[in-house]
């Protein structure tokens, strides 16, 4: 649904997995363009909520791993 609503506005967002601190289990988590003429960057939030115990955990530091 992110996805769809960053293209409508010109954004393409991008997913991430990213693994849950307290169960281990992987989260897709969506990470918003940073605008720059030289690379691509991508900016996520500092915590996610995991979808399978519900525990709030810290994003790692990049690189990340893109979600299929």
């Amino acid at each position: 649904m992110l996805a769809d609503q960053g293209e409508a506005v010109g954004r393409a967002f991008v997913d991430f997995v990213f693994v849950c601190g307290w169960c281990g289990t992987e989260c897709v988590v969506w990470g918003e363009p940073v605008v720059s003429w030289w690379t691509q960057k991508y900016e996520v939030p500092d915590e996610f909520e995991c979808w399978n115990c519900g525990g709030e955990s810290t994003s790692p530091p990049p690189p990340w791993t893109p979600a299929d």
